[in-house]
């Protein structure tokens, strides 16, 4: 793609796009969010990989109310004044946080904060076939009233036209105006859409980029094998339905009919093939941890995992079960999707030979 900076989507097409930069680190999105469903619209949220390590679930909540979310630097960096190294690396750590708190490949379009950015660094992006997503100022980051700001916004509801917001503790009033501002929008015709729909009706498509941690299948002497056995009969996929239910694991339901669905989901995890396994440990009668791990090409693959304690120092017994299968089975590697940071720096701790590399990428 020739030109990296998108301004506006398609003018020929009724739509525009309402999207919000940063993320509130000290009081909740929730007012953005509520702002923008009571009309029925969707929002585009550019947000830092700090907020994504802080507020994971509250990320996948957002995709799963039909919000778009994307990156904007780890650390919220003027980007036109760094080194390429620190400029990888933040969009890197950007990626990383992204998806661990999803469990999503991380899209190929962001912001740069506060529009810092030189012609180099677009150079850089090209590496990584990104997109730079720009569009209307509404100035909402000096914290104007609500009423200041549709007046100031009104003028710019336009086909195609990208609104770019705030959702950080100085923009307080810009919930209470996009309340205003969607009924305008509506009142204008246009849809209100995400980046990505907005790209699409312009013929542009973002790509995706996805990260793996693979590490070595080194033999640690204090593996206790004896504590790993196959899921295997409904009386023991109920029992670890049961125990792994209180564990506080993200992807497990909650509310009514929790244990049902829970046990639904753990159930298709055994209804597998031969390359498939899912084992849990288990000891003082209780279930402390599950995986389930497939082998593709001669690498173990860990598809899923959980521990009872939330500390990292629990995946250490994943780790030591993980390598010894694949040494078992005559693997190279081990590979997660899950947890990359905490597991690389734990085989790093157990003198493991570990890494983090790009799994695919599509531009």
């Amino acid at each position: 793609m020739s030109n990296l900076v998108i301004t506006r989507g398609n003018p020929a097409v009724s739509h525009c796009a309402f999207t919000f930069d940063d993320g509130p680190m000290r009081i909740p999105v929730d007012a953005w969010l509520d702002a923008l469903e009571q009309g029925g619209a969707y929002g585009t949220f550019f947000l830092t990989g700090e907020w994504f390590d802080r507020f994971p679930a509250k990320a996948r909540e957002m995709i799963a109310r039909g919000h778009e979310l994307t990156t904007h630097t780890y650390h919220h960096r003027r980007m036109a004044d760094v080194t390429k190294a620190v400029f990888f690396e933040e969009l890197k750590l950007a990626e990383l946080a992204y998806q661990e708190a999803t469990g999503r490949p991380v899209p190929t379009f962001m912001r740069f904060p506060y529009a810092s950015y030189r012609e180099e660094n677009l150079e850089w992006l090209r590496e990584w076939s990104y997109l730079v997503i720009e569009g209307e100022d509404t100035v909402d980051w000096s914290g104007p009233p609500s009423g200041q700001l549709v007046e100031r916004v009104i003028p710019k509801l336009d086909h195609g036209s990208i609104l770019m917001f705030h959702a950080n503790e100085i923009a307080k009033e810009t919930p209470q105006a996009v309340k205003s501002l969607v009924h305008h929008t509506h009142a204008k015709g246009l849809d209100m859409v995400t980046v990505s729909e907005l790209l699409h009706a312009d013929g542009i498509r973002a790509g995706e980029r996805s990260w793996q941690v693979r590490f070595k299948p080194t033999l640690q002497n204090s593996f206790h094998s004896e504590q790993w056995k196959r899921v295997d009969g409904e009386d023991e996929l109920r029992k670890l339905a049961a125990d792994s239910l209180e564990w506080g694991n993200p992807k497990a339901p909650t509310g009514t009919g929790a244990y049902s669905k829970w046990l639904q989901v753990l159930s298709m995890q055994v209804q597998s093939d031969g390359e498939t396994r899912f084992v849990a440990r288990s000891f003082a009668d209780q279930h402390w941890a599950y995986v389930r791990a497939s082998v593709r090409g001669g690498v173990l693959v860990l598809e899923d995992f959980a521990t009872k304690e939330a500390h990292a120092d629990a995946l250490t017994y994943i780790l030591q079960w993980a390598a010894h299968e694949a040494s078992t089975l005559g693997c190279e590697w081990v590979t997660s999707t899950q947890d990359m940071r905490r597991i690389h720096k734990l085989c790093e701790q157990l003198g493991i030979e570990a890494e983090i590399v790009l799994q695919e990428s599509s531009g």
